[in-house]
C-alpha cells in the first residue's frame, strides 16, 4: 500500500457508502474491540410456538439446534458469544450450519459477527469467506476482518484489507485506523503509519482516545518517543490505556526518568494506575536503579489490591534483588503461594547480578542461590526455558563453576535448548569465562545459528585465553559471511593482538575499523593499543597515541602508562602520568597503590605525602594522639615500624602499616553506617591489632580485616580473635 486514497468532506468522516451514519463510539471502545449484544434467550419452535429460556445451556442449545429448532435472530449472538468464551470453533460451526439451515444467513448484523467469531476462535479462512459472502459489507464488517488478522498476528494481511476497503469505497472510521496502526507497529511501518496519521489529522480525530493510543503506541514502537509523546498529548480524556502506553513508550526507548515523571503526573491527574502500569513503572525503576521509588510502588500495589498479584510481585522482586535487597525479595518469594517460571527466572536473574553484591563473599553466596533456585524451579514440575538457561549458565561463568555449567550443558541438550541462539551464546561464553577454550569452541561450531553477539563471544573468549591467530581468523571468517563487527567486537580483536605483541596487524585493524566500518574509537579500543605498546616498551609512540585521542584520556589509560613507565624506568613520563592522574582524584583504590609504588621507588616522599592527602593524614594523626590516650604510651610504642632511634619519626603518621592508612580513608570516604573492610596480604602486627581495637572504640565503628592468617572484626574494642594476634 502506497498511499491512502484522498476523500473529499469535511469534518468527520463518512463511515459507509449509503450515507446512514453511525456513531463510533457505539459501535466500539477503546476497551472493548468486539461490537457489544444484548445476551438474550428467546426461542422460537418450527410450528410457531414461543419459548423463553432465561439460562438456557449452552449444550442444550447445541442439541435444540440439531432439532431444527428455529431461533429468533437476536438469540444467536448470545450463544455465538459463547462459542468466543469458550473457543469453540465446533460450536461455532454448528452455529453455522442452523443459520444457514434456517435462512438467517441473509442477516448482515448475524453473519458481521460470525466473522468475529471466527475470528477469536483463531480461524481466519472461515472469518474471510464469510466475509466475502456478505451480501453487504459496511465499516463494522471491514473492521471486524482487520481485526482479527491483527490479533491472530498478520498485520501484513491486515493491511492488504484496509487497502480493499479504501479500494472498495468503504471509509474507515476512528476504531478502523486505530487497529490500522496497530498493525504498522506490528511491522514496523513507519511510513505508512505517517500516512494514516496524515489522514486522521485531516479529519480531525487525534483528540480521540482509541487513536491517540494507536499512534502514541505506534511512534514508541518505532523509537519515535518524541512523536508518541505529542500524540499522547493530543489526547483529550487520557485513560489509563493512553497514560500506561507514554509511560511505556518512554521505558521502551531507554527515557525511565521521563517515564517515571509520567507516572507522576498520572497520579497527579487522578488516574489510577492498573497492573501493566505499575509493572511499567517498577521496569523503570530497575533501570534507574531507584529503590526508593520502587518500595513507594510496592507500597501503591498493595494499597490498590495488587499484593497477590503474580506479575506485580516479580517486578517488584526482581527490582529488589537489582537494588541489592536480597532478604527482602527473598521474602517475597517464600511468600508466594503460586509461582509462575517467570518467578522463578526473575529471581535467579536477580541473584545473578553478582557484581551488585558488597563484596566477594556476598557475590559467591548469591550465585549459589541462584544455583539453588535453578534446583528447586527443576524439582517443582516447571520447564526451564531459554531465559532460565541462559540466566543460570551466566551465573555459572561468573563463579566459574565449570562442572554445574556442564551439567546445564547436558540438560539443554536433552530439552532441545541448545539449538536456541541465546542460549548457546550464554553457554560458549560459560566454557569461555572457566578457561575452557576447546569446549566453547565446540559449542561454537554446534550452534544453528549465530549473531553478532556469539561472534563476538568467541573472539574475545579466544583472545583471552591467548589464542591470537585463532581470534584473528574468526574474525574474518566473520567478515566473510558478511556480519560487521561492533565495537566490542573490535576491543576484542584489538586485545588479540595487544597481548601477542603484533603492532602492525593492531594499527592495520585500528585503521580498518575507522575507514571500513565507520566506527569511531572510544576509550577501550586506545586502551588496547596503549598496553600494547607498554608491554613492548615503546613508551614515546603509547604517549604519542594519548595525545592523539579525541577526548581526555581516563585514569585507566594513565594508570596504565604508569605502570609501563614504572616497570621500564622512564621516569620522566612516569612523573607526567602520575599528575595527570592526581589532577582529578582517582576513584580507583589500585591507581593510590601504583602511584605510592611508583614515588616510593623514586624516593619522592613529599609526592608519597600528596598521594595520602593531608587531610588523611590530619585524621590519622588525631586517632594516633586517641588510641595513645586510651591505651598508654607502651601500647603506642608498638605501633611504629621504624627504627627506635628516629623518635622524631616514630609517632608520624607519614610512615605507618598500610592498614591504618587504609583504615583512614575508609572513615574519609565510607558512609557512616557502613562498615570498613580491609585486605592485607600479610600478618597484622600487635600494634597495628590494638590500634583498630581501641578506634572502632572511639568512633563506634566496626572494621573488618582479613590478612593472610585469619579474619579480623573490630565492634566497640573487641576483635572476633579474641586477641589471639597478641600470641604472634
Amino acid at each position: 500500500m502506497a498511499s491512502l486514497p484522498s476523500f473529499s468532506g469535511s469534518g468527520t468522516l463518512k463511515l459507509e457508502p449509503d450515507s446512514r451514519q453511525h456513531s463510533t463510539t457505539s459501535l466500539f471502545t477503546d476497551k472493548s474491540p468486539s461490537i457489544s449484544y444484548p445476551r438474550s434467550h428467546t426461542f422460537t419452535q418450527s410450528e410457531g410456538k414461543s419459548e423463553s429460556v432465561r439460562s438456557l445451556d449452552f449444550l442444550e442449545a447445541l442439541s435444540m439446534i440439531k432439532d431444527s429448532s428455529r431461533i429468533k435472530t437476536s438469540c444467536y449472538v448470545p450463544l455465538l458469544h459463547e462459542c468466543i468464551d469458550r473457543n469453540s470453533f465446533s460450536g461455532a460451526q454448528n452455529f453455522h450450519s442452523h443459520i444457514i439451515k434456517t435462512g438467517t444467513h441473509q442477516d448482515l448484523f448475524v453473519m458481521t459477527f460470525l466473522v468475529n467469531v471466527y475470528a477469536k476462535c483463531g480461524t481466519m479462512e472461515n472469518a474471510r469467506k464469510i466475509f466475502i459472502s456478505l451480501p453487504r459489507k459496511n465499516v463494522v464488517a471491514w473492521t471486524t476482518l482487520i481485526t482479527g488478522y491483527v490479533h491472530n498476528d498478520q498485520p501484513d494481511v491486515a493491511i492488504s484489507v484496509l487497502q480493499e476497503m479504501l479500494e472498495f469505497g468503504s471509509y474507515p472510521e476512528n476504531y478502523t485506523l486505530g487497529i490500522a496502526l496497530n498493525a504498522c507497529s506490528a511491522l514496523n511501518f513507519l511510513e505508512l503509519g505517517k500516512q494514516i496519521h496524515a489522514y486522521i489529522i485531516k479529519y480531525q480525530i487525534e483528540h480521540d482516545t482509541s487513536v491517540g493510543n494507536s499512534l502514541c503506541s505506534l511512534y514508541s514502537k518505532c523509537a519515535s518517543l518524541d512523536s508518541a509523546i505529542k500524540a499522547f498529548r493530543k489526547i483529550r480524556e487520557k485513560d489509563v490505556i493512553s497514560w500506561t502506553t507514554v509511560i511505556s513508550a518512554c521505558g521502551d526507548n531507554s527515557r525511565a526518568a521521563k517515564g517515571l515523571r509520567f507516572f507522576t503526573e498520572m497520579l497527579a491527574d487522578n488516574v489510577v494506575p492498573n497492573e501493566f502500569t505499575l509493572t511499567s513503572v517498577l521496569s523503570m525503576c530497575c533501570t534507574v536503579v531507584s529503590l526508593s521509588v520502587g518500595a513507594q510502588v510496592h507500597c501503591l500495589s498493595i494499597k490498590l489490591g495488587y499484593e497477590s498479584n503474580i506479575r506485580i510481585r516479580n517486578s517488584i522482586m526482581y527490582l529488589y534483588l537489582k537494588c541489592g535487597w536480597f532478604s527482602e525479595a527473598q521474602q517475597l518469594f517464600n511468600g508466594m503461594e503460586d509461582m509462575s517460571l517467570v518467578t522463578m527466572n526473575s529471581m535467579i536473574a536477580g541473584y545473578g547480578e553478582m557484581e551488585l553484591s558488597k563484596d566477594d563473599l556476598s557475590a559467591y553466596h548469591n550465585g549459589t542461590e541462584a544455583l539453588n533456585i535453578f534446583s528447586k524451579l527443576n524439582n517443582s514440575g516447571f520447564k526451564p526455558d531459554l531465559y532460565t538457561f541462559s540466566s543460570i549458565l551466566t551465573v555459572c561463568s561468573k563463579m566459574v563453576a565449570l562442572e554445574q555449567g556442564e551439567q546445564i550443558h547436558a540438560q539443554t541438550l536433552k530439552t532441545g535448548h541448545l539449538s536456541d541462539v541465546i542460549v548457546g551464546t550464554a553457554l560458549v561464553n560459560m566454557y569461555n569465562k572457566c578457561g575452557s577454550i576447546e569446549k566453547a569452541s565446540k559449542a561454537f561450531l554446534e550452534m544453528s545459528a549465530r549473531t553478532l553477539i556469539s561472534w563476538t563471544s568467541m573472539i574475545t573468549g579466544l583472545a583471552q585465553n591467548g589464542q591470537t591467530q585463532q581470534a584473528l581468523q574468526l574474525f574474518e571468517d566473520m567478515r566473510l559471511i558478511g556480519v560487521r563487527p561492533n565495537q566490542i567486537t573490535l576491543v576484542g580483536v584489538l586485545s588479540a593482538c595487544g597481548h601477542a605483541g603484533m603492532v602492525d596487524e593492531a594499527l592495520r585493524y585500528f585503521e580498518m575499523m575507522q575507514k571500513d566500518f565507520k566506527t569511531r574509537p572510544v576509550m577501550d579500543h586506545y586502551a588496547c593499543l596503549i598496553d600494547m605498546f607498554v608491554r613492548l616498551g615503546r613508551l614515546d609512540e603509547a604517549f604519542d597515541l594519548i595525545k592523539k585521542m579525541n577526548f581526555p584520556p581516563n585514569e585507566f589509560i594513565w594508570s596504565l602508562f604508569l605502570a609501563g613507565c614504572k616497570r621500564h624506568g622512564n621516569t620522566e613520563l612516569g612523573f607526567y602520568a602520575a599528575e595527570k592522574l592526581l589532577e582529578p582524584k582517582p576513584k580507583d583504590a589500585e591507581t593510590y597503590v601504583l602511584l605510592l609504588n611508583f614515588y616510593k621507588s623514586a624516593e619522592r616522599w613529599e609526592d608519597v605525602s600528596k598521594v595520602y592527602g593531608a587531610e588523611m593524614y590530619e585524621l590519622l594523626d588525631e586517632l594516633l594522639d586517641k588510641a595513645k590516650s586510651l591505651l598508654g604510651k607502651e601500647s603506642l610504642e608498638s605501633f611504629d615500624f621504624l627504627d627506635e632511634d628516629d623518635e622524631e619519626k616514630t609517632f608520624s603518621s607519614t610512615v605507618q602499616h598500610s592498614e591504618k592508612l587504609a583504615a583512614a580513608f575508609g572513615l574519609l570516604n565510607i558512609p557512616d553506617a557502613a562498615p570498613i573492610r580491609i585486605i592485607k596480604n600479610i600478618s597484622m602486627c600487635r600494634g597495628c591489632h590494638n590500634f583498630m581495637k581501641a578506634i572502632s572504640s572511639l568512633i563506634a565503628r566496626k572494621i573488618i580485616i582479613r590478612d593472610s592468617k585469619r579474619l579480623h572484626k573490630f565492634v566497640n574494642g573487641q576483635c572476633s580473635c579474641g586477641d589471639y594476634i597478641g600470641l604472634l
